[in-house]
């Protein structure tokens, strides 16, 4: 782990010049390599790219920064029918809707959910089937996607690394989809983000013994794929073009800041699949690309604070996050350097830094403090009666809408502290 943030660090010091570094490798080897400000910036050159290849289909392979970018939709827009092809991905986009999860999209929904989904859209009687059985299910979505591999005329993938020294992609999959997306269109669309390059294929291989295993636990995933350039003489597959689009997107604002640290992220989801938060929630809860810790950062920093006020709140302080992750992100002091931004900007509601401010005056007179807390806590107490809780209160509405709240006691912490001492 410390060598994985090593290499991290010692990239995103020098940034540009191991974009430029591959830039030049990429070219030198056949691809094309394209920048992109925005995600809207992202939708008109892959748009750009399909037109003059005669693209009406698009195979796509798991990519977060399409979704950043809203490509699917920019995609269909232009009458471009995109396709996911990672099992979950696809799942989500016959539903209609967004990924819980990062590592596994469709990690929300049930089984009975998934049989009638794929009764409803492959055309088929649900009372075909006479149990949902996942290996059937399967079998299933490999015959659909399988017409897709074979008529798209366009690949898009992301990049879980980018190799500076040889110009290459990496890209790591355990379903196989992305060999077929990379190898069978005549057209390999590469989005990705500029903090995914690294130096070398040494690196590339010391941080593959943690993104495997910081993910899904496995020592090594099923398929990695090493993509460089464009299909060569007396090769059977392969592109007859490849693009690179490297996307900024509001990561090079990060470069110098507090928040640099958080552009280490290899995307393997270890810190949401230990987050209480996150299972209390669900992954739709977090409103953008990326739930869990990693979008309670990412979201505010992307999107804008003022838009994500919430996120940086979503955290019991636990650090669980921050200790598992592989490249060792502190992602506990960034959401609270996150809600140190949100105060010194003014962007918390009046009402609460109101209270705050009465909490501060209040506690620097403790024999006051006391006093009121006393009497808040008999009141509560008499509030909630023989069971122990308020069911409606002025002063909590939202809480009291749909459930009961629950009072201590009619004792302090100091009342009871006492009481304890001299027993």
């Amino acid at each position: 782990r410390t060598t994985c943030e090593g290499i991290r660090n010692r990239t995103l010091a020098d940034l540009d010049v191991w974009l430029d570094i591959f830039e030049e490798r990429a070219t030198a080897s056949g691809a094309e390599v394209l920048w992109a400000r925005d995600g809207e910036e992202v939708g008109r050159l892959v748009v750009d790219i399909a037109r003059r290849h005669g693209v009406s289909k698009a195979a796509k392979s798991k990519s977060m920064l399409s979704e950043e970018a809203h490509l699917n939709e920019a995609l269909a827009a232009a009458g471009i029918r995109p396709v996911e092809t990672d099992l979950g991905e696809y799942i989500v986009q016959l539903a209609g809707e967004t990924p819980s999860h990062i590592i596994a999209p469709a990690v929300h929904k049930t089984i009975e959910e998934v049989e009638a989904l794929f009764a409803k859209e492959h055309g088929r009687p649900i009372e075909t089937r006479t149990s949902a059985d996942i290996p059937d299910m399967t079998r299933e979505a490999r015959q659909v996607l399988r017409q897709h591999f074979l008529t798209a005329e366009m690949g898009i993938t992301g990049a879980n690394f980018l190799i500076a020294e040889t110009g290459t992609a990496a890209l790591v999959t355990n379903e196989g989809n992305g060999r077929m997306v990379t190898t069978l269109p005549k057209v390999h669309v590469v989005v990705t983000g500029i903090e995914k390059v690294i130096p070398t294929l040494e690196d590339f291989a010391t941080l593959m013994r943690l993104l495997p295993r910081s993910a899904t636990g496995q020592s090594i995933s099923n398929y990695v794929s090493l993509l460089t350039g464009t299909q060569r003489e007396g090769e059977h597959d392969g592109p007859q073009k490849t693009v690179f689009i490297l996307v900024d997107n509001g990561r090079a604002n990060l470069l110098g800041s507090a928040y640099q640290d958080m552009l280490r992220c290899i995307r393997c989801g270890a810190c949401m699949n230990h987050c209480s938060v996150y299972f209390s929630l669900g992954g739709h809860a977090y409103g953008w690309v990326y739930p869990g810790p990693m979008g309670s950062v990412l979201t505010p920093l992307y999107t804008g604070i003022e838009n994500a006020l919430d996120l940086p709140h979503a955290t019991t302080g636990c650090n669980q996050c921050g200790s598992v992750c592989p490249v060792r992100i502190p992602l506990p002091r960034l959401m609270h350097q996150l809600r140190t931004d949100q105060v010194e900007r003014g962007l918390r509601p009046l009402s609460e830094r109101l209270a705050f401010k009465a909490w501060a005056w209040l506690a620097g007179r403790p024999a006051l403090y006391r006093w009121l807390t006393r009497r808040a806590a008999r009141y509560l107490s008499w509030l909630a009666g023989e069971d122990g809780r308020i069911h409606i209160f002025g002063l909590a509405p939202g809480w009291t809408a749909g459930r009961d709240l629950p009072v201590a006691g009619n004792r302090t912490f100091h009342e009871l502290y006492k009481a304890r001492k001299r027993a």
